[in-house]
């Protein structure tokens, strides 16, 4: 039997190997993650897409929820980055357009790691806004505390603003 024509030599021989290498990778940036995250004495929890959920404080003893990918993002062939974001509020249907405009000059003149992004639709048909930080994946422990902070306060604020709006 010739084992280069057989297709599970190739199965054998190449794919697998790159499974594993992508556990291990995976494994590796995920315990990176949560050593990071110990370190920096936050609370969180994994949800079941396997990233993380961290309670950031954000002042007057509250807390917001900021996620963290744990999957990366290969720019140019060499840079990971990692996703971090808050959610700032959902809307039905479309973000009203004042909103919009005033978001996107927010994000210019004020926004200093992120910037607001529509993050998909929820199964109610709600547009999910959040606060949208990438970082390297091996950013240092003050740097990825830096952005969780600036998340958690960006969407923080929105969230009290558009309260705000529409109590009035």
């Amino acid at each position: 039997m010739n084992l280069y024509r057989n297709p599970w030599h190739f199965i054998f021989i190449a794919v697998i190997p790159l499974v594993v290498i992508a556990s291990a990778y995976s494994c590796r940036s995920e315990q990176n993650l949560e050593r990071s995250l110990k370190r920096l004495e936050l609370e969180y929890r994994i949800d079941e897409d396997g990233d993380f959920r961290v309670n950031v404080p954000v002042g007057n003893g509250t807390e917001a929820v900021v996620g963290v990918s744990l999957h990366t993002i290969l720019l140019d062939g060499d840079v990971r980055v990692r996703e971090i974001w808050a959610v700032a509020g959902r809307f039905p249907g479309r973000i009203p357009d004042d909103l919009a405009e005033d978001l996107l000059t927010d994000s210019w003149s004020s926004r200093k790691f992120g910037s607001w992004a529509l993050a998909g639709t929820t199964s109610d048909l709600k547009q999910v806004l959040v606060y949208l930080i990438r970082i390297p994946e091996n950013a240092s422990h003050r740097l990825l505390r830096a952005a969780l902070i600036d998340a958690a306060e960006s969407s923080a604020e929105l969230k009290q603003a558009l309260r705000s709006l529409l109590e009035k």
